[in-house]
């Protein structure tokens, strides 16, 4: 994987998902982040758990939500949140496929920081 420049928010735009890790222990290791960025670096974030119940049945609870405008910084993306948190995203591109991932990295207001690798899974229409 090698780090790209982004040059625009229409070259990132869209649903891009992956797993999410935390030095928060209040974060599971099965949360997932999901990242919904439209053509103009408005973008929509989401982390979601998945909670296992007896009998056997999944249920998915949001844990967060928030929305912010991403601005381009030295070739990545950044966002302030209305909460208090920050991220900022570098591009990175497999040169053998041309698959694409966004590696995330932020910190809450409360100082605790946060990183997943998401992938594109879609169209930018909504995180949820």
């Amino acid at each position: 994987w090698q780090p790209t420049a982004v040059t625009d928010f229409k070259s990132v735009a869209g649903k891009w998902e992956g797993f999410l890790t935390s030095d928060d222990p209040r974060v599971l290791n099965h949360n997932r982040a999901t990242l919904v960025i439209d053509d103009t670096g408005g973008c929509e974030t989401t982390i979601t758990r998945t909670i296992t119940k007896m009998p056997v049945s999944y249920h998915t609870i949001d844990v967060f939500a928030e929305k912010a405008q991403l601005v381009l910084t030295d070739d990545k993306l950044s966002a302030r949140f209305e909460k208090g948190g920050r991220m900022t995203a570098q591009l990175y591109v497999d040169p053998a496929s041309s698959e694409r991932m966004l590696k995330a990295e932020g910190k809450n207001s409360q100082g605790f920081t946060y990183s997943a690798n998401l992938k594109r899974t879609g169209d930018s229409i909504s995180a949820k």
